[in-house]
């Protein structure tokens, strides 16, 4: 019992002291906004403090027991991530974040019935080369489950050209965390998840009550018929890699009725 009470109090002082942190870093990240705004500070050097910090913020947060705060720290690193430079349209969307994360440092409570809400109403990141006032923004969310970055890059593009929302998720154990608090319209992931598989993971989802009616996708080069395929939950879609993903990406999404 003593080592239990031990291993909480250490928790605890951990947590503490991260959100003492998270609260410093936040007000920080407040005043370097008002400095980019004012053009006090170059964009180009704002948006690499920018970048670095929110990796050191997501990285920091993945360890604890801080649901949202793991949430919107990821959301946040995925959106700068993506940018190449910064105007004040995309100050006044990463203020957002900040915003969410300074409030959240200072205690705010989100019941996990709200949870999908908030993280919906943070700005989509954005795609390279793709122009943004032309698309209709859809509030459908597909959350990707994909380890290879540069086909992650690929499939995120195709649907951000669709108006859709992505996030990105490398780790298959990870993603069922993620699809339980987050409640995507979609979840497409990659046959090889590393100890998983994308069948383990789609059957993962089916089993569990606040998941099993989220459609679910295998990305996978594989045909239907291959053994590989075997065990799939009967729901389940397939999007082949290759020439035929457009055409199967736009079945499927007409399949789950996601428009």
């Amino acid at each position: 019992m003593a080592a239990i009470d031990a291993d909480n109090e250490n928790e605890l002082r951990v947590i503490n002291e991260f959100l003492e942190e998270l609260r410093d870093t936040a007000s920080q990240l407040q005043v370097l906004l008002g400095n980019l705004r004012s053009r006090s500070v170059s964009l180009d050097e704002g948006l690499s403090t920018l970048k670095r910090e929110a990796s050191n913020l997501r990285s920091h947060a993945q360890g604890l027991n801080l649901p949202m705060i793991k949430l919107i720290t990821h959301r946040l690193d995925e959106y700068m991530g993506e940018l190449k430079a910064v105007t004040d349209s995309e100050l006044d969307e990463i203020q957002v974040f900040v915003d969410k994360i300074e409030k959240l440092a200072d205690g705010e409570q989100i019941s996990e019935a709200d949870a999908p809400a908030v993280v919906r109403s943070l700005p989509a990141k954005r795609a390279a080369d793709i122009d943004f006032g032309k698309i209709e923004k859809k509030n459908v969310e597909i959350l990707l489950v994909l380890p290879e970055k540069a086909m992650s890059r690929i499939v995120e593009r195709e649907l951000a050209a669709c108006g859709y929302r992505t996030s990105t998720i490398r780790d298959g154990f990870a993603a069922i965390e993620t699809v339980v608090r987050t409640k995507p319209d979609m979840v497409l992931a990659s046959m090889e998840l590393g100890p998983m598989s994308g069948i383990d993971l789609g059957n993962a989802l089916a089993a569990m009550t606040p998941t099993q009616q989220i459609p679910f996708a295998l990305f996978t080069s594989y045909e239907w018929g291959n053994p590989k395929l075997r065990g799939m939950p009967p729901r389940a879609a397939l999007i082949r890699k290759g020439t035929k993903f457009g055409d199967d990406l736009a079945e499927t999404l007409a399949r789950f009725e996601i428009t």
